[in-house]
């Protein structure tokens, strides 16, 4: 009778990255367990020892109704390349965990383990799209120049002890140091523009690099585009002043200096070949040209209650070529 009952259990694995955040997942991880055992699921918990534990976890996987990642942004990033790379679609739920939580931010997901873990079994799986950059799968968003190098040099120590905070305090070095970035743009229907750039980002959401913001009203995270934002380096006070009020805001196509269009797909090129990226907060090497593109919805989500825009929040016009 007990085996009857343990067969017809539903089957969750458990990718746990025990030095994110305060190590917050890693605490709630017994509760976590209990409540879904308690709901159905046999589970069984895998504890990341290094990185790329997460993807090889998940792409091993056989025979799970659900993975669950409870972690930062990063290691969501690995659960996910496992699974898209396993060929299969296991449904993928997402305890933040982190010291930033960018993504769940965007897509609503509570920052406190229990009820994360409520959401996933109350809200209906959702559909997302998912970024490449070369061979290298990307969640939610992957950037070049300014704030960039922050995301994945800002000692891990540090932000455990301060959080989000830790990323603007270590970013204050780069703005002071800021180099453009020479770079040609390839967009979708083939228009080309070549300028020099101090910061570029391929988004789909709402929140990035725990300090740039957009419209929740200007993201839709399974339309099969992304959303590229482009800006240059301002040339006198009121143009850095206005850039930074519409960075601010959430609104950046309200700057002279940013250049925001949304695409399936986007080539850039780099003259100097020294542009490395961030894809959702890890290291990327930079290439001389690299094509970054979309994967119309690969991954079902779970536990996803994304902030719906309200009457007063407009969409930006959405030009089919953009204006650099």
């Amino acid at each position: 009778m007990l085996d009857q009952e343990i067969t017809a259990k539903k089957r969750c694995l458990i990718i746990v990255n025990p030095c994110a955040g305060r190590r917050k997942g890693l605490r709630a991880l017994p509760k976590i367990h209990r409540f879904f055992d308690e709901n159905g699921y046999s589970v069984i918990d895998h504890v990341t020892a290094s990185r790329g534990d997460g993807q090889a976890f998940a792409e091993a996987a056989e025979g799970f109704d659900m993975i669950l990642c409870v972690g930062g942004d990063g290691t969501l990033n690995e659960v996910i390349t496992g699974v898209l790379r396993s060929g299969k679609n296991t449904p993928v739920g997402y305890i933040p965990a982190g010291s930033t939580n960018d993504f769940a931010r965007s897509l609503g997901i509570p920052y406190k383990p229990m009820k994360a873990a409520k959401q996933i079994l109350s809200e209906p799986p959702m559909k997302l799209d998912i970024g490449y950059y070369g061979d290298r799968y990307f969640t939610y968003v992957a950037s070049f120049g300014i704030f960039t190098r922050t995301s994945y040099s800002a000692p891990q120590k540090l932000k455990n002890v301060i959080g989000h905070l830790a990323y603007i305090l270590h970013g204050i070095r780069e703005v002071v140091h800021v180099h453009p970035v020479e770079a040609e743009v390839t967009t979708e229907d083939g228009t080309t523009s070549r300028e020099r750039f101090i910061f570029g980002s391929f988004s789909n959401s709402t929140s990035f690099g725990g300090v740039l913001r957009l419209n929740p009203a200007d993201v839709d995270f399974s339309d099969g585009r992304f959303e590229v934002m482009l800006i240059r380096p301002p040339k006198t006070p009121r143009q850095l002043s206005r850039c930074l009020r519409a960075l601010r805001k959430g609104k950046p196509y309200d700057s002279e200096q940013i250049t925001f269009f949304r695409s399936e797909k986007v080539t850039m090129r780099f003259p100097s070949g020294d542009a490395p990226f961030s894809l959702d907060g890890e290291y990327a090497a930079g290439k001389d040209e690299i094509e970054i593109g979309v994967l119309h919805r690969p991954v079902t989500m779970l536990g996803c209650r994304p902030k719906r825009p309200s009457a007063g929040e407009i969409p930006s016009e959405d030009p089919k070529v953009p204006c650099f």
